[in-house]
């Protein structure tokens, strides 16, 4: 006797948070899923094992593959993003985005998790006017794809989620940019042992990410934009964490104002762009934020100390 399920289209799942989202839904059994990727993308686990995933191979720039499938997919986790620094990015993260979601049928469609990042936004949660002005071609385009949401057919239908930093990876999943790098970033705490920096970030693991995003999937009168990260953490307790992990000490740490990162770039001879001159002179992105505790799920990565060990520790 057959299942019928709703169907769902995932977009992205060869990346770090397309993993973990996959491997949730699928072992849910909740979803009829059909993924969206690219025939170069790399699958860290075998589609054909399973009988309610089907996969699409295809590009972006070219929706024509999709035609015959959009009109009965009910719900779209769209995850996939250009991160390049081109005109490139506006096209596939504005244009080609929002003409993936008009090729769902009115009627079929139910709910479109869209996933965007946290760097657009200010802490009222508002489009931040120096992303649209200054922010490379990944984040322009997201700020773009934001003010244009808000004349979608199907704005109602949408639900946009805003990753802060993005933690995770171990051998069945991709590592995120962040985690692919932390054990070399704790080689520099050598040296930044005897630093104190002002700023307060948020982070979260894709894990946390996956878990909140598919439960928003069919939540009752979900919000229509979610920052996703936990408490916000200050820098100074973030170095002292990341210290304490590499192993060092220091009694001593010397305040580093943020405008001596720029006096100290200038001294380099370090080309400063307006956007990073934003973020440096800007250091506090601190939002309302939402995780799997928020809804009445477990988070399974709470603190900074959680996310690193779960980095450090040889997953088999």
């Amino acid at each position: 006797m057959s299942v019928t399920r709703p169907t769902l289209l995932i977009t992205g799942a060869s990346g770090c948070v397309g993993h973990y989202i996959t491997e949730q839904l699928v072992a849910s059994q909740a979803y009829d899923i059909h993924l969206f990727i690219r025939p170069s993308s790399r699958l860290w686990w075998d589609p054909s094992a399973h009988e309610h995933v089907t996969v699409h191979y295809g590009n972006m720039d070219d929706l024509s593959g999709l035609r015959d499938l959009m009109p009965h997919i009910e719900y779209i986790m769209h995850v996939f993003t250009d991160w390049s620094n081109s005109p490139y990015a506006t096209f596939l993260n504005v244009d080609q985005t929002h003409a993936l979601f008009a090729m769902a049928h009115p009627d079929r469609l139910q709910r479109i998790i869209y996933f965007s990042t946290a760097s657009i936004l200010d802490s009222q949660h508002r489009p931040l006017e120096a992303a649209g002005k200054w922010g490379p071609g990944y984040i322009r385009s997201k700020f773009l794809s934001r003010l244009k949401l808000e004349t979608h057919p199907y704005k109602d239908r949408i639900v946009t989620v805003y990753p802060t930093l993005v933690f995770g990876g171990d051998a069945t999943h991709p590592y995120s940019h962040i985690s692919q790098g932390l054990p070399d970033y704790l080689h520099y705490m050598k040296y930044l042992r005897f630093i104190r920096m002002n700023g307060a970030f948020h982070f979260l693991h894709a894990d946390d990410i996956a878990r909140t995003a598919i439960h928003l999937l069919t939540a009752p009168n979900p919000p229509a934009h979610v920052v996703l990260g936990t408490e916000p953490i200050q820098a100074k307790d973030a170095l002292a964490i990341l210290r304490d992990r590499a192993g060092y000490q220091s009694r001593i740490q010397v305040p580093l104002p943020t405008r001596s990162l720029l006096q100290i770039a200038q001294w380099c001879r370090i080309t400063i762009g307006e956007w990073e001159r934003y973020c440096i002179l800007n250091p506090y992105f601190t939002y309302h934020t939402h995780h799997p505790a928020t809804f009445g799920l477990t988070t399974r990565f709470p603190t900074l100390e959680s996310v690193i060990d779960d980095r450090l520790v040889p997953h088999v």
